[in-house]
């Protein structure tokens, strides 16, 4: 029978990969992001975010997001997982590409990049896809293809209709959501990783009771599992971004926390969606159901502004330890 030794939940994105030197150059790509309205945005910000956006600022939360990340790097390798489940959501959607609001990748091995050594170009997503430059695959890493097809069976067997994904094109990479905890949280170590895909974006997107109840039925296949394994879980991505909401963030990290079922269960769609990458917290919900009882630990919290807007990044590390 499986266990889950441990799960994590962590940011990522560019104010991580990218140095604090390079977060106005961010802030400035926001002021042409077609997803919000910029200058709405910054006609409501809130006062005082002039000290937010310095560069001693954020330098220091930089570096705070590092230390965070070097604890999350000790507590995975400490549970020695024989595989994790990277429970995300793909950023990248091209127009040939399905996009379920579930799914799970079951490939034996994934095409990566090197996203650390890539300065992130935040115009580029809203380049056409026949103009980007095409993606350079540094390395394979390992999957676990016999747990992703015992998963989905499992799952569909509970109601829940996934979708499954065996490999990817040529030339294409695992979407940098998944490959995230390779560069900045497995520290060199290859361990087998199941990509499970919860969508973020409208119309296909679950309510987050939905996601609570997905990770539920996630405890109980991974239980089932006929020998022994040691399962990690890692939640990537979130909490709100590309527009920072504190008291949206304050809200989930208190519930995670308290491993308060009905507060996760009860976050507002309508809330979720103010910004395009706070519906990523619905992945730290799958991981939160997964893991009950079990209260998270918090690690750090850094509200990372770019911009008097209020653009940016609430940067978020915690783990559930068992």
């Amino acid at each position: 029978m499986a266990e889950i030794v441990m799960a994590v939940g962590s940011s990522h994105g560019p104010s991580i990969q990218s140095p604090p030197e390079f977060w106005a150059r961010l802030g400035e790509g926001d002021t042409r992001d077609p997803r919000f309205d910029y200058a709405a945005l910054l006609a409501a910000a809130k006062p005082g975010l002039e000290a937010e956006i310095t560069l001693d600022v954020q330098r220091k939360r930089h570096a705070a997001a590092q230390a965070a990340l070097a604890k999350l790097q000790t507590t995975i390798a400490s549970a020695n997982p024989d595989v994790v489940i990277v429970i995300s959501n793909a950023h990248r959607i091209r127009p040939h590409d399905a996009h379920p609001v579930f799914g799970i990748m079951r490939a034996g091995v994934f095409p990566v990049m090197k996203r650390a050594e890539q300065p992130f170009d935040p115009d580029s997503r809203f380049i056409p896809e026949d103009k980007r430059r095409p993606e350079k695959i540094a390395q394979e890493r390992p999957g676990h293809a016999a747990l992703a097809d015992h998963l989905i069976g499992g799952l569909i067997g509970e109601g829940f209709d996934v979708a499954c994904v065996d490999s990817l094109p040529d030339g294409v990479a695992l979407d940098d959501a998944f490959c995230f905890p390779d560069e900045w949280l497995f520290v060199g170590r290859k361990i087998p990783i199941v990509p499970l895909m919860v969508s973020r974006d409208l119309p296909n997107q679950a309510t987050a009771g939905r996601c609570y109840d997905l990770g539920l039925a996630l405890r109980r296949q991974i239980a089932l599992w006929p020998t022994k394994l040691r399962v990690g879980l890692i939640a990537s991505g979130g909490l709100s971004h590309q527009i920072v909401d504190e008291e949206l963030d304050r809200e989930v990290i208190a519930a995670l926390s308290g491993a308060n079922a009905a507060t996760l269960r009860g976050l507002s769609r309508e809330r979720l969606n103010r910004a395009p990458g706070t519906p990523e917290i619905l992945n730290w919900v799958v991981a939160a159901a997964a893991m009950a009882p079990i209260k998270m630990t918090l690690v750090d919290y850094l509200p990372c502004y770019r911009s008097m807007a209020g653009t940016g990044h609430g940067l978020t590390f915690g783990y559930w330890a068992p």
